[in-house]
């Protein structure tokens, strides 16, 4: 399958970073030029925490909405789909000139595309079960000749058993959702939790990103950065670094040519950009 990338760098970086849970994406990502969080992980606190603030500072600039499913029954499975929809909602409000996004619980915030500058989705993963529900629900039905029964038997039973229907239709809204977003005129993290898998004995084999069946391979190729982003004690400090190059057990890339171990904080990243761009412009000449 084709990366999204048009095969030449620009002044937009796009990536999807992936790593296990605490260890930083959040906090890294929310030190980016005005970004506009897509919050699918109730994650979004992180930004407001000394830490943070003694790091990057107070920031006001900082945009967000949550997404999650508001209608469940007693059993905790979800009878209507309304988060994939919402973010995609937030989407087009955030990307015309000015535009008022009203939240269900009925807070007002003026959005518009000179109002941020990166987009980050955090997680992949939440957003990608987001997208499975809606699949579900979609399917329970017959849309388009085919239909998944996973709906009927999930409300009679309690028990969301996915079928390989629900997951095609949930793969193709997540790629999609992920083009309007890598196309846009901003920067773009797509964060996703870790996933390890272990051979018959149980020893691990790889790291991947933690998303749906064949996810993991299509949509890391609508990247040409996928980073693993770690971190590591020096001395009293933490130190969050971004691994670009499979090491044979992470799955890790950079068409690019980002190296390997830069700090997973904007102005590393942004420096070596800038000296990926100038190379490519002499490369040009």
């Amino acid at each position: 399958m084709p990366t999204l990338g048009q095969g030449k760098l620009t002044s937009k970086i796009k990536i999807l970073g992936y790593s296990l849970s605490g260890i930083g994406k959040t906090f890294g990502a929310g030190g980016w030029p005005r970004p506009n969080f897509m919050d699918f992980d109730n994650g979004i606190g992180t930004l407001g925490n000394p830490d943070f603030i003694q790091r990057y500072g107070y920031r006001p600039d900082i945009m967000y909405e949550r997404f999650h499913e508001l209608n469940k029954n007693a059993r905790g499975v979800p009878t209507a789909a309304n988060a994939f929809d919402d973010a995609c909602r937030y989407f087009d409000a955030c990307m015309k000139p000015s535009a008022v996004w009203t939240s269900h619980n009925g807070n007002k915030t003026d959005v518009g595309r000179d109002k941020f500058d990166t987009w980050v989705v955090d997680t992949g993963t939440s957003l990608s079960a987001a997208a499975l529900t809606k699949a579900i629900i979609l399917l329970s039905g017959s849309f388009e000749g085919v239909k998944s029964g996973t709906q009927n038997a999930a409300l009679t039973h309690g028990l969301v058993f996915p079928k390989i229907q629900d997951y095609g239709s949930e793969r193709s809204l997540v790629e999609q959702f992920i083009a309007m977003l890598y196309d846009t005129d901003k920067h773009f993290l797509f964060l996703c939790h870790e996933k390890e898998i272990s051979d018959k004995q149980g020893d691990p084999i790889a790291r991947v990103p933690l998303l749906t069946g064949k996810g993991v391979e299509a949509v890391s190729a609508l990247f040409d950065e996928v980073w693993n982003i770690r971190a590591k004690k020096q001395g009293p400090e933490t130190i969050r670094y971004c691994q670009t190059r499979t090491d044979g057990l992470r799955s890790a890339k950079s068409r690019a040519g980002y190296p390997n171990e830069m700090p997973w904080d904007y102005e590393a990243i942004t420096k070596e950009h800038e000296k990926l761009l100038a190379l490519q412009k002499d490369k040009g000449k």
